[in-house]
């Protein structure tokens, strides 16, 4: 992203937007970086490259999260 990353983005989002649901897509697979997103409000993380499938259980699980 030319202006911020992702980070930045989801913790400026999120300070006018606490409902959206974000799924976070990246490289990073560090502990570190999943427990940051996470603190910075993400709903959920998936970690490229991925399959179709895994991206549609994502969504499943982030839209039905008691499911």
């Amino acid at each position: 992203m030319p202006n911020m990353n992702g980070m930045e983005f989801l913790k400026a989002f999120r300070v006018n937007d606490k409902n959206t649901k974000i799924i976070m897509v990246t490289t990073e697979s560090e502990r570190h970086r999943v427990i940051e997103a996470i603190k910075a409000g993400v709903n959920n993380y998936m970690v490229k490259p991925f399959t179709p499938e895994d991206l549609k259980t994502r969504i499943a699980e982030t839209m039905n999260p008691a499911a």
